[in-house]
């Protein structure tokens, strides 16, 4: 078999053409610069929490009580009646490889200009009053 040279410089040159192409970046700069700035947030810590193995309607239904009963207490701990004053909210990510909710992982995320101050004991309390709740929630549907 006999190949015509135009074809194969074109074919030898194809990828140096598109790779021009592809973005790319100095080394050790990150696609986007981290927040800053009076209201930007951070992710101060995260927990893994176990469920059932088996789909449950009933407890995937319940997390959202679970977490804003969980955030409602750690708040009032901290804050009192002024919610808007922790800079404090949590996200949520179902974790598990077969079901995704047989594990959740949740943040704790905090205005950064208060994280230092108010994270520990804010996320701590948090996560106590989570887990308690999870436990609860999960006991017995195993």
């Amino acid at each position: 078999m006999r190949l015509n040279k135009g074809f194969f410089c074109l074919f030898l040159t194809f990828p140096a053409v598109f790779s021009g192409c592809s973005t790319s970046r100095p080394a050790g700069q990150s696609e986007q610069p981290p927040p800053s700035g009076p209201g930007a947030a951070i992710v101060f810590e995260k927990r893994t929490f176990k469920l059932v193995k088996t789909p449950d309607p009933d407890l995937e239904a319940a997390l959202e009580g679970l977490l804003s009963a969980s955030y409602d207490k750690a708040v009032k701990n901290l804050v009192g009646d002024n919610p808007m004053e922790a800079g404090f909210t949590y996200s949520l990510a179902p974790k598990g490889a077969v079901y995704p909710f047989s594990e959740i992982e949740v943040s704790c995320i905090l205005q950064e200009k208060y994280a230092r101050k108010r994270g520990p004991e804010l996320c701590g309390d948090f996560f106590t009053e989570l887990d308690g709740r999870i436990k609860k929630a999960v006991a017995g549907r195993q």
